[in-house]
């Protein structure tokens, strides 16, 4: 019975619960029709949308980008960001560095020649009390003092100046005359706007085993563990993956490996419609979320999160447009397979095949980044590191947030995005398209979903399609589902700990 047939689902659409698919998935050339041109629309606007800076998103409203508040009682400008990372690296290693030989000192300051905002070069400042010694920090101050008298007022926040030229102030008596010559209100500003770089000056000069400064110069043991421990495990991947990516290779190749994904014949569009609905979706909260927070209250900008759970519901689309449970169930990738066991196996396997074909994309994005910066370099502009919201938000946000993300990241996308573009629209191509340009057409547009930059998705377009051949290898969309919590859990794990290790100590 040929699925194009315009009443389709007039008369309420019902397949037997059969342990195999044959035929179109269910459909009407105009419901077809419908939803192509629905995805067309919202694929594009989402992508570029995802790619806008933020500002002009917040411009098509009216709005402005909500800046953090520069005050003496805030985190300064760049918390965390690529000057403060290492900053705080290193303060927590000074200890352990600085019983290495002198020229252990000229490698650690490398590491900040890109700052150049007047907040990170506070930093640089601050780094270079702990490791050349305070006549090398003087110099530096003197150094930005200058720079700030010939820098164009209207181009620096005022508000910024005047609480780094106290800075300034403040530090030059710190090296001179000891950290107890100043007062307690400087003494805050500097530890609220620099966190443990801002402690470490006012306990400069302390001996390191000093209940004060103890818990600034150590720690960088854990930390070392946690990055050896994970560059381990890349290494592992790697290789492994190597291994286990050739024998793939090999096997497809033999004829030996099986696919039993059950390929659709042309025609039909509920899983179509499913994707087209899901895009919708993530328009609204994304776009009109945002909209709604500039226009009545900016508070609700961050519902955008939790109200992502709702869409865990749009894969069941079909049911409501009348497609059988069972055959809905098949069709999309809900089933056990050859044992959920094995097909947990399968999928950490394929995972780990995958490694190599991610760090291959890692690789591309991190000379995407050179070539940006040596262009920035040469331009006379400043280098700008990319921002990753996930990494904002894991450092800045309360416990509750970071719950949220986490769970957001391990359970909602490993879900809701393979039912949407490995179970729905990888589905709905394989039956126009050979399984690899199926493949490559879901991984471009589930990597161009994410807001990394047009440039930087090599890594999210390496898994997507490694997800998108475990679901033809396996057929079953448990695999896809369990790479993709892998992935996710390790990547998060990973940042929640760092981030935790490098938070400013409680004193």
């Amino acid at each position: 019975m040929g699925m194009d047939e315009p009443n389709q689902f007039a008369s309420g659409y019902t397949q037997p619960d059969t342990e195999s698919l044959s035929g179109s998935d269910p459909g009407s050339a105009t419901s077809r029709l419908i939803a192509l041109v629905l995805t067309v629309v919202f694929a594009v606007g989402i992508i570029l949308w995802q790619n806008l800076p933020e500002d002009t998103q917040y411009g098509m409203f009216g709005g402005t980008v909500p800046t953090a508040t520069i005050d003496a009682e805030h985190p300064a400008p760049g918390r965390f960001g690529g000057i403060d990372l290492p900053a705080r690296m290193f303060i927590r290693g000074h200890t352990l560095l600085m019983s290495q030989p002198d020229d252990m000192s000229q490698m650690v300051m490398d590491q900040f020649a890109a700052a150049h905002s007047p907040e990170d070069l506070v930093r640089t400042i601050l780094m270079s009390g702990e490791y050349e010694g305070p006549e090398a920090a003087l110099d530096r101050i003197a150094a930005l003092e200058i720079e700030l008298l010939g820098t164009d007022e209207e181009s620096l926040d005022a508000t910024s100046r005047e609480l780094v030229v106290a800075e300034l102030g403040a530090l030059k008596t710190i090296y001179t005359d000891g950290a107890d010559s100043i007062g307690r209100p400087m003494r805050d500003q500097l530890v609220a706007r620099y966190g443990v770089l801002g402690q470490a000056a006012i306990t400069h000069g302390m001996e390191h085993d000093d209940p004060m400064r103890r818990p600034i110069v150590t720690g960088f043991g854990w930390i070392m563990v946690l990055l050896f421990g994970m560059m381990g495990l890349v290494g592992f991947g790697f290789l492994a993956g190597m291994v286990l990516l050739i024998l793939g290779i090999v096997n497809m190749a033999s004829g030996k490996m099986k696919f039993r994904f059950e390929k659709p014949e042309p025609g039909g569009s509920v899983f179509l419609e499913t994707y087209a609905l899901f895009l919708a979706g993530f328009a609204v909260l994304s776009i009109g979320m945002l909209a709604l927070s500039v226009k009545v209250n900016p508070n609700l900008a961050g519902l955008a999160l939790p109200l992502q759970w709702i869409l865990m519901l749009v894969p069941a689309w079909a049911l409501l447009r009348g497609m059988g449970f069972q055959q809905w169930r098949r069709a999309i990738g809900l089933y056990s397979g050859e044992g959920v066991l094995k097909e947990i196996g399968c999928g950490i396997v394929a995972y780990i095949a995958a490694v190599p074909l991610f760090l291959f994309g890692v690789l591309i994005s991190l000379v995407v980044l050179i070539v940006q910066g040596a262009m920035a370099s040469g331009s006379g502009g400043p280098i700008e590191a990319p921002s990753n919201p996930i990494f904002d938000l894991i450092s800045d946000g309360p416990v509750f947030v970071v719950v949220v993300v986490f769970a957001l990241a391990t359970v909602w996308a490993p879900i809701t995005e393979e039912l949407i573009f490995r179970g729905a629209l990888f589905r709905h191509l394989r039956g126009r398209l050979h399984w690899v340009l199926a493949a490559v057409v879901s991984a471009l547009l589930f990597a161009y979903m994410h807001s990394y930059g047009p440039l930087l998705v090599g890594p999210i377009i390496a898994l997507g399609f490694m997800f998108a051949f475990m679901r033809q290898w396996r057929g079953s969309i448990i695999a896809a589902i369990t790479a993709h919590f892998l992935h996710n859990a390790t990547v998060m794990v990973f940042l929640i700990s760092f981030i935790n290790l490098l938070k400013d100590p409680m004193i």
